[in-house]
């Protein structure tokens, strides 16, 4: 296992590519993030003509540069990194990140010779490749980053990733819902160091707590499968595999140069190391929320609970289409939520599980009492609280939303059992804009937040599935899986 810790922590970064052409890549993806994020060490634009960029002094290479430089950046074309990795053997630089692309995911016979021409390079040199193909790293603690609007705090989840567009994307969806990052990892062809190398590291790192994965292949099997098996021992681990069919199979040759493997042979992978797969990049956020925020649930029962007899019927079906169980409520459960929810108030209400409180659900008394008595039934093990915002708001009632919000997360402080909350809506931008106001409060509150049922119950079934195969996760059964 190697300590890569120094790739996150360089003193120095010299961007290649970068000039004052307000559309140049370089500056907008590179130089300007490490501006924004508060990069710790020294900036150092390389461009041959000009003086300054950026507002920073411009050298013509690396080479030029009067102090050390850890770590280069490098977005120029193809047929010029041969000297640039050159200059950097030279200079004594560590890491190279190759930004650019053109290499062996071509499938050329041209750009496979110069990926092994620098890679042979780099290795005499003594540097470290990251790429190429690739958007590179983000590290929050650091200042690394690949997009100037990416937070500017660390969180505890990594994301490895051989796409670079996926990359940007997950940190963003992470960003409106909660989900902070200790390190995101885009590898792009993995032509030195590969996604082994990495978990390898992941599996070690104090600062991640959960590690993530979009996989599309893999170069070294079996090194990757002994690093997997060390994560999984301490650590979940999210994995999205592109290139299950056969369509996909073919796009991951075109895209990354890697062999994507059976789907049998992931499928047995997940089955055997006890790793959680997803299925989209919503999925995996949707997944975090709960490791993040909540407890395992002792089982499966789950108690559905909200406003809307048909929505409650539909959150029963994508429960139980999920794995989940949601069991009827004794007699005695039910007469008592019955002197909570009197029918004579209220005939639209259901006590049976999914309760269904109707217009009783916006009252904050009946709605805290319903929770707390259902909480402790020892029948279920787990609730699910759902509230259709649009219906508030657009009735104006938005004021009754944000009071049963307010008993939720009250009440949340009284109960041992996990709530996950599903906020529906529909409708234009204020609706949006409302239901997110709905989320950050339950976020900061640590109660998961979804938009529908299906996903939250999908989480939910994964999350509990992942307990239930940690005890008999066996690393050993598959060491020639691959």
């Amino acid at each position: 296992m190697q300590n890569l810790e120094y790739i996150f922590r360089p003193r120095s970064v010299a961007v290649v590519g970068v000039s004052n052409n307000p559309l140049n890549i370089a500056t907008r993806m590179f130089l300007n993030p490490l501006k924004e994020l508060g990069f710790k060490g020294k900036i150092y634009p390389i461009h041959p003509k000009e003086n300054k960029v950026a507002g920073l002094k411009a050298y013509p290479s690396v080479l030029d540069v009067p102090g050390p430089v850890d770590h280069v950046i490098c977005a120029i074309k193809a047929h010029l990194t041969p000297k640039m990795m050159q200059d950097c053997a030279q200079k004594g630089v560590k890491t190279v990140h190759l930004f650019t692309s053109g290499f062996s995911e071509t499938g050329e016979e041209e750009g496979i010779r110069l990926e092994r021409e620098i890679v042979d390079i780099a290795h005499k040199g003594g540097v470290r490749v990251i790429g190429p193909n690739c958007v590179g790293l983000y590290c929050p603690s650091s200042g690394l980053s690949f997009e100037p609007d990416f937070p500017k705090e660390a969180g505890s989840v990594a994301f490895l990733s051989q796409s670079g567009g996926n990359s940007i994307e997950l940190v963003q969806l992470g960003k409106i819902r909660g989900v902070r990052f200790s390190k995101v990892i885009s590898y792009g062809n993995a032509s030195d160091l590969n996604e082994a190398d990495f978990m390898d590291y992941l599996a070690n790192d104090p600062e991640t707590k959960i590690i993530t994965c979009y996989i599309e292949g893999v170069k070294k099997g079996r090194h990757f499968i002994q690093a997997l098996s060390k994560a999984t021992k301490s650590k979940p681990v999210i994995i999205l595999k592109g290139g299950l069919t056969e369509a996909g199979t073919g796009a991951v040759a075109s895209h990354t140069g890697s062999l994507a493997g059976s789907a049998k042979t992931w499928d047995a992978l997940f089955q055997q190391l006890g790793i959680i797969q997803a299925h989209d990049l919503e999925d995996i956020i949707d997944l975090v929320l709960l490791f993040q925020s909540t407890n395992p649930p002792q089982g499966r029962r789950g108690a559905a609970v909200g406003v809307g007899g048909g929505f409650s019927v539909l959150a029963s079906d994508n429960c139980e289409g999920e794995g989940l169980i949601v069991p009827s409520f004794p007699p005695q459960l039910r007469k008592e939520l019955r002197t909570i929810v009197p029918e004579e108030l209220d005939p639209g209400t259901s006590v049976r599980n999914p309760v269904d409180l109707s217009g009783s659900g916006w009252n904050a008394d009946i709605f805290s009492r319903a929770l707390t008595t259902i909480a402790n039934f020892e029948g279920i093990d787990f609730l699910f609280v759902f509230t259709a915002v649009a219906f508030g708001l657009y009735r104006g009632t938005n004021i009754m939303v944000e009071q049963q919000i307010n008993t939720l997360i009250k009440v949340k402080k009284d109960i041992d059992k996990p709530i996950i909350m599903v906020a529906r809506s529909s409708g234009g931008p204020e609706v949006a804009s409302f239901v997110y106001d709905v989320e950050q409060k339950c976020l900061a509150a640590g109660i998961p937040v979804y938009p529908s049922t299906i996903r939250a119950a999908r989480a939910m079934s994964k999350f509990i599935q992942y307990y239930e195969r940690k005890s008999t996760a066996e690393a050993g059964l598959v060491s020639n899986i691959m």
